[in-house]
């Protein structure tokens, strides 16, 4: 493989290949609406000669998987994922590309006319969903198109797939990965959120589990008492201290043995802010832990500091601890596996000298081929800015390019 070749043809091409992105992102994916940005990679998975599928999430089959968490919303009509298949005569161990289509709410998008504006502006691509994901989808479908101009036969088999990653990944990711979909290794592309780029290699997912604390207060006598009861507020504080000593006693034994962040604490609790009156209260409660601990092994630690502490101080008070949110397990891809050591490669081979960041992210959508597929997986993606307001969202153009160009290395240098 000429690799100078390949870069000046990605070069050559660049204004098409930017049209690309933007027409995706003029095409609505948002959360929960209908997916029209499907059509489009349906189409051109098929231009490209794969077996495709289009297929919608299957909550009944996922529902009982440890990962799953309650995506709080039906499956409407028209919203499906898209997969390819293209079949090798070679036997190299296959390998599979995924990327997230549907975007955040139509909120965060700008538009004129009723339709998702896409804009170049100051070596950035806006638009809704150019950075979270459809910046990957179509970094993932021009290094397809690519590679397959230079070698219409990859010698191994390659899966690609666009599907629903919002809402824990059930309607889509989880449910890809349970239909059979996978590879002996696997690229999630997605811009980094980070803001480290090229040099972050997504291969360590913590797990994560939302848990949700209510108190219950109880009330004072009213005349001819002078009782205050039980305030329900001041309690749900001092549960909050609680699990803050346990979160910092914990950093202390759960760390990371190995990588970029060895010796770091892998175990982490954080609580949004209390919710309620004197007589209830609520909070949000989401703990982040690694290996050796389950979400059933890190709940049940939770649950044990909070008993200690109420019955020792409030054993009139009522409280509950459910889980509410996201439930992801652990997963990791070493350093050394083949996918790691081919795409850092490239990324050299494209970028120059890199010192790479291995980065870890609490319920990274990495974990699904990794748990459910077999399939050695980690992530990369350029540099990006998430919205907080409309018409924020944007993806770097030089670094789009940039992706492409590595995914193209990937795909042409994975059989060699």
């Amino acid at each position: 493989m000429n690799k100078n070749k390949v870069y000046e043809y990605i070069d050559s091409n660049k204004e098409d290949m930017i049209s690309s992105l933007m027409e995706l992102i003029e095409s609505p994916s948002p959360d929960l609406e209908e997916t029209q940005a499907q059509e489009i990679v349906l189409d051109s998975l098929k231009e490209m000669g794969f077996e495709t599928e289009a297929f919608r999430g299957d909550l009944e089959r996922v529902s009982t998987l440890p990962d799953y968490c309650d995506p709080g919303a039906e499956f409407r009509e028209g919203i499906y994922n898209v997969a390819g298949v293209r079949k090798s005569t070679g036997g190299s161990p296959s390998l599979m590309l995924f990327a997230h289509i549907d975007t955040r709410p139509s909120v965060y998008g700008e538009f004129r006319d009723g339709k998702v504006v896409a804009q170049r502006r100051g070596g950035k691509i806006y638009g809704l969903g150019a950075a979270d994901d459809k910046g990957g989808v179509a970094m993932m479908l021009e290094a397809v198109r690519t590679a397959l101009h230079f070698r219409p036969d990859l010698g191994y088999d390659l899966t690609v797939m666009s599907i629903l990653g919002k809402r824990g990944g059930a309607f889509g990711t989880l449910s890809a990965l349970t239909k059979g979909y996978t590879a002996n290794s696997t690229l999630y592309i997605h811009p980094a959120e980070t803001g480290h780029g090229f040099r972050e290699i997504k291969n360590i997912s913590l797990g994560v589990i939302d848990l949700k604390l209510t108190v219950d207060g109880v009330p004072g006598i009213p005349h001819d008492d002078l009782s205050e009861g039980i305030n329900a507020n001041r309690v749900m504080a001092e549960a909050v201290c609680c699990l803050q000593e346990y979160s910092d006693s914990m950093k202390k034994t759960q760390t990371f043995p190995e990588g970029t962040f060895k010796g770091q604490p892998s175990y982490g609790i954080s609580v949004n802010s209390v919710q309620g009156s004197a007589l209830k209260a609520e909070c949000t409660v989401r703990c982040r832990f690694y290996h050796p601990l389950t979400a059933d092994t890190a709940e049940e630690g939770i649950r044990e500091q909070l008993a200690s502490l109420f019955s020792g101080r409030y054993p009139e008070a009522g409280w509950k601890l459910e889980r509410a949110g996201i439930t992801a397990m652990p997963a990791e891809t070493p350093e050394d596996s083949r996918i790691v050591k081919v795409t850092t490669g490239s990324i050299r081979d494209v970028c120059g000298p890199v010192e790479f960041i291995y980065q870890y992210h609490g319920g990274s959508d990495v974990r699904f081929p990794i748990l459910y597929g077999n399939s050695e997986t980690f992530g990369i993606g350029p540099s990006c800015g998430l919205p907080s307001g409309p018409g924020e969202e944007w993806i770097d153009e030089e670094d789009y390019i940039t992706g492409i160009k590595i995914l193209t290395t990937v795909l042409l240098s994975w059989n060699e």
